[in-house]
């Protein structure tokens, strides 16, 4: 493994960063547009904390990590498919326990807690008015 740490693989990363910022910030800028409502409701700072929380992770994963270690394991003399397995498998751990982490640690919990609360008031209420239901309060 300490081959594939090589510098190699530190280059090829820092290649993949711009993609990973430019799409991290379409994707925020998606999500700004259609979910007004919800960053009416938590405020800028809360909505933007809380959608990063959910797409930093997997978008890194995917972008940076698995395309720098594919690469550095390639020059570390692994095959094609033994550089893409490993590059798959190392990508999902690092996507899960990243994901885990974020669900349980403070501060990432609570602004992911109150991001997916919004989400779920909104559809209540959305839901609620379409089929004519009063609310109870």
């Amino acid at each position: 493994m300490p081959d594939i740490l090589s510098t190699a693989f530190v280059e090829r990363a820092s290649e993949q960063l711009p993609w990973f910022a430019v799409a991290l910030l379409v994707a925020v800028g998606i999500t700004s547009l259609v979910s007004r409502e919800r960053r009416r409701r938590l405020g800028l700072t809360k909505f933007l904390l809380g959608y990063l929380c959910i797409a930093a992770v997997p978008l890194f994963g995917v972008i940076v990590l698995r395309s720098a270690l594919r690469e550095g394991l390639e020059q570390a003399s692994h095959g094609w498919w033994a550089a893409l397995w490993l590059s798959l498998f190392w990508m999902m751990t690092f996507i899960v326990v990243a994901q885990w982490i974020v669900r349980r640690m403070p501060p990432t919990r609570g602004w992911l807690r109150d991001y997916r609360q919004a989400g779920r008031d909104i559809w209540r209420e959305r839901l609620a008015r379409w089929f004519g239901i009063r609310s109870r309060d």
